[in-house]
């Protein structure tokens, strides 16, 4: 007997065999139970799924004679004469079409005209329009009339990889059923399933590598699958399914992301041309490893074991990884490989534009976050380049800076010194929250305490501090700081009172001179929407004429 391919040999016959679409299987076995049967089903889905198998088991079970009450059958029983013949493709009844070669108008025309009659023994004739994407739109337009109104004995089964591709005109025509991706661990066991009636030895972790590079289609796995058991001699090992495949250990990538993550630019470096001297696609590579890097996402924010699709040693190494780094630096790591990812797989030399994306990703470490130059933090993100620089004996020396030709005198510091602690915690946990907001409330008149509500005196008719209090997010900021810093039931209220009556509003030295900002200049709106846009405060204003003309020399 000649040899059978194990994607054929192992084809589901029945809805029980069929794997990985559980309610899809549901809801067409309730139909013919129920004898629900539409006059026309879409079978969706990426390649290798089950789409046409699924139709030809609907088509045997619509027509099996070992129905409950003379009826379809829930499942096909595969002994009568009509499940044989249409297992065999010999059924008079049942017709299987391929768009792709059957696109002409003409052609759907006289499919149609033969459809008019009823079956020759069967109780249904079936019509297994496979590719259905693949027709003209006249084609599809000379469809319209029988697949909406057919006569009683007729059903439509269409198949199609590109469901956008289908007019809508024919899709509000049909029960449509989208077939998913099969998970990688039922598929794995599927093909353990296999290997054990087929007396092929493997190791979980080769069915797993195939599982994962079947890509949730069940004919790709089961062809690899085939390929390895041949190239092994009946014996699937890990080595050979990555050597087969082109594919590399889950070790490499571990070792890659660690490096990235410590910004060991001479490790990343190395790693990218051992991609390139081992022969290995480097736009596959980097694909593979971004899967890798979303498997780290997904650990980082605590995801079950089942939604990582990687060996349990493996998976228990990550964990460990991300956790000892955190979520945000995985996020931003992944966030900067994916935007080159487009680049790698369009250049023409992918193994350059591989090392460069790499090395940009290594270099994330040594960046400051805009986090920590708000909350003051830049002294210490500077230490941490600074170790990491130790690590890279590579990375260049700072060059020294030459000396500014018209250096500038400092002035003395005019940052408020608060005497109630109470204060200054608040303006602190305002300046965490909304910088600009804490720098409007210094150039308050006076913050004070006064049973349980913060004073905040403003000039009379100034409406500098109030403007900015109205908006709800400064408010809501405001509110907050002054429950954690002071307590619970604590309020605030602006005050307006005179400058000259009121007391200092910190213990500190004189204020430099032009540091008074009159009112006008400092309620000017335009002035105020630049300070909050920017989170600046007024320093000096300088009066000057309007004619410079006028200037005395």
């Amino acid at each position: 007997m000649t040899y059978q391919a194990l994607a054929r040999k192992w084809r589901p016959q029945d809805f029980a065999s069929v794997v990985g679409q559980q309610p899809i299987v549901t809801a067409l076995r309730n139909a013919l139970t129920e004898g629900r049967i539409a006059q026309a089903y879409l079978f969706s889905g990426i390649r290798g799924v089950g789409k046409t198998s699924v139709a030809r088991v609907l088509a045997k079970a619509l027509n099996c004679e070992n129905g409950p009450d003379g009826g379809p059958a829930p499942d096909p029983c595969n002994h009568c004469k009509p499940c044989e013949e249409i297992t065999r493709g010999s059924d008079l009844d049942v017709i299987e079409v391929d768009a792709a070669t059957y696109s002409k108008v003409e052609q759907v025309r006289e499919l149609t005209e033969s459809l008019k009659y009823g079956p020759a023994r069967d109780r249904y004739k079936v019509v297994v329009l496979d590719e259905v994407h693949r027709l003209s739109r006249q084609s599809f337009d000379a469809l319209l009339k029988i697949v909406e109104e057919p006569p009683e004995h007729l059903v439509f089964i269409f198949a199609t990889t590109e469901i956008d591709s289908v007019p809508a005109t024919i899709l509000s025509r049909c029960q449509e059923y989208r077939f998913h991706r099969v998970p990688t661990a039922e598929l794995a066991a599927h093909l353990r399933t296999i290997c054990e009636a087929e007396n092929i030895e493997a190791s979980d972790a080769a069915l797993f590598t195939l599982a994962r590079a079947g890509e949730g289609s069940v004919r790709d796995a089961i062809a690899l699958l085939d390929q390895l058991a041949t190239y092994g001699n009946g014996t699937v090992t890990e080595e050979d399914a990555e050597r087969v495949l082109g594919g590399v250990d889950a070790s490499f990538f571990h070792r890659l992301l660690s490096a990235m993550l410590e910004g060991d630019r001479t490790a990343v470096s190395a790693m990218a041309r051992e991609v390139d001297e081992a022969g290995w696609d480097p736009r596959h590579m980097h694909g593979e490893y971004l899967h890798y890097c979303r498997d780290a996402i997904h650990l980082a924010i605590g995801a079950e074991a089942s939604q990582v699709d990687l060996p349990a040693t493996d998976r228990d190494a990550l964990k460990e990884l991300v956790e000892s780094v955190g979520y945000e630096n995985i996020l931003r790591l992944l966030h900067n490989l994916l935007g080159s990812e487009s680049t790698v797989r369009r250049s023409e030399i992918a193994s350059l534009a591989l090392e460069v994306a790499w090395l940009r990703a290594a270099e994330l470490p040594r960046l400051v976050r805009l986090e920590d130059l708000v909350a003051g933090g830049g002294a210490a993100a500077t230490k941490r380049n600074a170790k990491s620089e130790e690590r890279d004996p590579t990375a260049s020396s700072p060059k020294p800076q030459a000396p500014s030709p018209d250096p500038k005198p400092e002035l003395p510091p005019t940052e408020k010194v608060y005497a109630d602690p109470a204060i200054a915690r608040l303006l602190e946990e305002v300046n965490r929250r909304k910088p600009s907001l804490a720098a409007h409330l210094k150039e308050a008149v006076r913050l004070a305490l006064a049973d349980d509500v913060l004073e905040i005196h403003v000039r009379a008719g100034s409406t500098w501090l109030s403007t900015r209090l109205a908006k709800d997010a400064n408010k809501q900021a405001l509110e907050e700081a002054v429950v954690n810093a002071i307590g619970p039931g604590t309020s605030w209220k602006l005050i307006e009172t005179e400058a000259s009556a009121e007391a200092p509003v910190a213990d500190s030295e004189p204020e430099a001179p032009g540091s008074s900002v009159p009112g006008t200049a400092a309620d000017n709106p335009t002035v105020q929407a630049v300070l909050d846009i920017f989170g600046g405060t007024v320093e000096q204003i300088d009066d000057r004429p309007d004619n410079p003309s006028d200037e005395s020399p």
